[in-house]
């Protein structure tokens, strides 16, 4: 027995080197073996840990989102593109002359001896609106009067937008033609391009590009904003002929539609959809004229920039589908890019400041007996204008050659 009790205080007293015997006390005040000790052991923190176990992982999970997000990105800013109708630019351009014959625009052009006015800073695009009154068009813009001329000008330094609208019944020189005739017929003859060049020559300032719209698109580019809010008089709704709702009547006519589809009730602070407010920006024949329809144009391109530019973010795209699909231009999809996506919302003001051409005491207005008898129109010297013009644009005038003077006009320049 004394041997039994020997050998087993022997056995306690002897060291167990086993891992899995040794105890140890771990942070609980719990026993625990050597191994289990050694698994609950925390590793330091050391920054090649951190960076391994923490900010790689989350920077390769950005990676991935980010580059999903581009490609979405990219994807559909190609979508918007596809949209547009892209008129390639035409190295050899041509019209219909006088004799009705299809010749190139550049046997009847020249360059001014004076350069004409441009600067870095400055780009401007010549707006042309098409009242074709149907749902076809010609894609290239010629056969169609041009209802309404503008000059857009964007300053990117200033973040500013101006417009200047010139009268449709003003007469110009054409290339090819001897007497002036009201500008709009540009656009029969040569379509846009034709246009720019009367437009240009006549102001002297650079047109980087035109982009035109039909009046019958133009309805669903406002629309695709949720419409606009105008002021609307009661001659203005109500008048016979020329007023809103006859205008209304008469395009409702040729979509085949009732004719009394859409037309206003009352008068004043009224919310307008498409259809309604181009016939309101069509009113010629209340108020002052032309220039009252440019001052209504002008409303619905302020109201139409105001409501697109107070939509969310996911409503801009949406609209934009909708309104490049109307457009029609010789602009690149880099300059596009460039004034849809960056330019515009970060314009200074979202108010368009305007003039309108021709400028008070610079033209008569009525008919003429001379070579175009019994037509109204507006005859103007242009040459008196180019400077307001200039330092509408630019803040400051420039010399240009002179521009042709138009017969009967007022001389003073």
């Amino acid at each position: 027995m004394k041997n039994t009790k020997e050998n087993e205080n022997k056995d306690q007293n002897v060291e167990d080197t086993s891992p899995f015997h040794v105890e140890h006390i771990d942070s609980k005040g719990k026993k625990v073996s050597a191994k289990a000790a050694k698994k609950k052991e925390k590793k330091p923190w050391t920054k090649k840990r951190v960076f391994l176990k923490i900010i790689l992982p989350i920077l390769i999970v950005l990676m991935v989102l980010v580059g999903g997000l581009y490609g979405v990105y990219a994807w559909y800013k190609h979508y918007l593109f596809s949209q547009i109708e892209f008129i390639p630019k035409d190295e050899n351009p041509t019209f219909v002359n006088e004799v009705g014959s299809v010749v190139s625009l550049s046997d009847y052009t020249s360059e001014t001896e004076l350069p004409l006015v441009e600067e870095e800073h400055i780009h401007n695009f010549l707006l042309i609106g098409i009242d074709s009154r149907s749902k076809e068009y010609t894609k290239d813009g010629s056969g169609n009067l041009a209802d309404v001329i503008m000059v857009m000008s964007v300053d990117d330094e200033k973040g500013t937008v101006k417009l200047v609208t010139v009268q449709r019944d003003l007469y110009a020189y054409f290339p090819g033609y001897k007497n002036p005739q009201k500008i709009n017929a540009a656009m029969t003859y040569g379509g846009p391009i034709m246009l720019s060049e009367v437009v240009q020559n006549h102001l002297r300032l650079k047109l980087d590009g035109f982009a035109f719209v039909n009046f019958y698109h133009m309805e669903q580019v406002i629309d695709a904003v949720g419409g606009i809010d105008v002021h609307v008089t009661k001659n203005e709704v109500f008048t016979a002929e020329g007023g809103l709702n006859a205008l209304l009547r008469e395009q409702n006519h040729i979509l085949g539609v009732p004719d009394d589809t859409y037309v206003l009730t009352e008068y004043g602070d009224l919310h307008l959809n498409g259809r309604q407010a181009v016939a309101y920006s069509r009113i010629r024949k209340v108020g002052n004229g032309d220039y009252g329809r440019s001052q209504r144009q002008l409303n619905v391109l302020n109201q139409l920039l105001y409501k697109y530019t107070h939509m969310g973010k996911k409503a801009q795209l949406t609209a934009l589908d909708d309104i490049l699909r109307m457009i029609a231009t010789d602009i690149s999809e880099e300059e596009i890019e460039k004034y849809a996506f960056d330019f515009l919302p970060k314009i200074a003001d979202m108010k368009l400041e305007s003039l309108s051409v021709p400028i008070e005491g610079c033209y008569k207005e009525g008919t003429f007996s001379d070579f175009r008898k019994g037509e109204w129109s507006i005859r103007a010297d242009w040459n008196a204008m180019i400077p307001t013009v200039q330092e509408f644009l630019y803040g400051e005038t420039f010399e240009v050659d002179k521009v042709n003077e138009i017969p009967g006009a007022p001389k003073k320049s």
